[in-house]
């Protein structure tokens, strides 16, 4: 008797061990809560992202919590943790810690710069949590990529391979030049754009780089007056960009240079900072080219504030994520990411289908528009280029 008391004993004690090792999916079944952490940047020069990303959130979120996730016949509501990246590594690192370890979440989203998510995605991958990209636009974020890090959007290559065609046949160029920002977006952006240059016979004349938050670019583009580009290609923040246009227009490198920005250069934030005369005639390679009125509507109404491609990067995550685990019917991380790898929705950016192809893991892909400022108007022009998904 002695004998199988201490054997009970041991039995008990084992049980507590394996019970609190797995404490966070059955602590959120029993409350009927779904812990979800969302790492971005709200303050400083790239928090126009962090903060538009949130309303789009805000938005899935009502749509999802008035009915719940079903999860074996009980409804769940999703909670948010986020938290604060500044655009910088050490702070997304620190946040995917804490959601992870003391917040208990079962996924993570985010994050907006590439940076961050190159440094997040390894630690997914560590902790087998399911992490998907707000927006980072570098390849290596999925290139070669982790088993538990998704991205919904095309990458920076995979867009200019798209848009490439439609600008030279909207612009008779010879020579082109860049004024980008130096950080691994800014170099494959230029480098990818280069590539395509190339093979078109296109000379490329000139190339200048910024840092970020830099708020003065006169002697990059007198540089760039001097060398005379046809096009010039320009990367950066919405506020960045709205500074290089006006001080651009001022130098008078307007209108027989053609500028065409990146997807950051297609929101509203840039007329806005800019003013009209200032974008006036320039283009952007952009995420996104119409989107319902309703959800427009929707936008203006919920949070007074015009359309951003972050905002609907937010809405759409949190709806496929919330379909994730909803199709997983469980709150385990890993099942979450194996119904991830299932997904086949039709978003607001388009149709979202993540696969592993040429190199690339846990990618989705979809055809980016092309955007002609006229009047502090958005005028959508069509890419021709349709991939199949």
């Amino acid at each position: 008797m002695k004998h199988l008391t201490k054997a009970g004993v041991a039995l008990f004690t084992l049980a507590l061990i394996i019970a609190a090792l797995i404490i966070t999916p059955a602590r959120a079944i029993e409350t009927g809560e779904i812990r979800v952490g969302y790492t971005a940047p709200f303050t400083g020069a790239a928090a126009e992202y962090g903060n538009n990303g949130w309303r789009g959130i805000l938005l899935a979120l009502k749509d999802i919590n008035k009915e719940g996730i079903s999860i074996g016949g009980k409804r769940h509501k999703i909670r948010i943790f986020k938290y604060d990246s500044l655009c910088t590594p050490d702070e997304g690192l620190s946040n995917v810690e804490k959601m992870i370890s003391e917040d208990k979440v079962v996924a993570i989203l985010g994050d907006h710069c590439s940076t961050v998510c190159s440094a997040i995605a390894p630690l997914c991958d560590q902790y087998q949590v399911p992490g998907i990209t707000i927006e980072c636009a570098v390849d290596s974020v999925t290139k070669p990529g982790h088993e538990f890090y998704f991205r919904m959007r095309p990458t920076v290559t995979m867009m200019i391979a798209s848009v490439m065609p439609k600008i030279f046949k909207t612009f008779d160029a010879r020579t082109a030049g860049f004024l980008v920002i130096n950080d691994g977006y800014g170099k494959l952006f230029m480098e990818s754009v280069t590539n395509e240059l190339e093979w078109r016979d296109v000379k490329t004349v000139v190339k200048e780089t910024f840092e970020r938050g830099s708020t003065d670019y006169r002697d990059q583009l007198e540089r760039i007056k001097r060398a005379k580009p046809d096009i010039l290609f320009y990367v950066g923040t919405a506020s960045e960009g709205a500074t290089i246009l006006t001080q651009a227009k001022l130098k008078g490198l307007m209108p027989r240079t053609k500028f065409i920005g990146s997807e950051e250069m297609g929101e509203m934030e840039l007329p806005m900072r800019a003013g009209k005369d200032a974008v006036d005639g320039t283009y952007a390679i952009s995420l996104w080219g119409k989107i319902p009125h309703e959800f427009s509507g929707r936008v203006k109404d919920s949070f007074n504030k015009p359309m951003h491609y972050a905002i609907i990067f937010g809405y759409d995550a949190m709806h496929v994520l919330a379909r994730a685990i909803e199709t997983a019917q469980s709150l385990d991380p890993v099942k979450i990411k194996n119904a991830l790898q299932k997904t086949d929705y039709r978003a607001l950016e388009g149709r979202i289908r993540f696969k592993n192809f040429d190199g690339y893991k846990n990618q989705s892909k979809f055809t980016p528009s092309m955007i002609r400022w006229k009047n502090g108007e958005r005028v959508h022009l069509d890419i021709f280029l349709q991939w199949e998904n």
